[in-house]
């Protein structure tokens, strides 16, 4: 399953708990980090695709909210990035060899 596939991820009260990846579930032991990225409405600006006119309606252009976390199905602990995409609802799991 690549990063584009749609993941299932079990995150009963919004904050993931649980995710499927590649055919492995896997139970989060902690989140290292949680953050909102915003689309990219301002590149569209110096594009000249938004005016003062819509820019409004453009703000919230494909925001999506992260979580690192350290999960594992059994044995030692791996690091992954969790991404919501907060327009299609549609999740994505990625493995990361970032540092925590």
């Amino acid at each position: 399953m690549s990063a584009q596939e749609v993941s299932r991820v079990i995150a009963p009260k919004g904050e993931p708990i649980e995710f499927i990846h590649k055919g492995r579930r896997f139970h989060i032991h902690a989140v290292i980090s949680h953050w909102r990225k915003s689309g990219g409405w301002w590149n569209r600006i110096k594009e000249g695709e938004l005016t003062e006119e819509n820019l409004l309606d453009s703000l919230d252009d494909n925001p999506r909210r992260i979580w690192r976390v350290e999960a594992a199905p059994v044995g030692a602990l791996n690091t992954f990035e969790i991404e919501l995409d907060e327009i299609s609802m549609c999740w994505q799991v990625r493995p990361t060899s970032r540092p925590t």
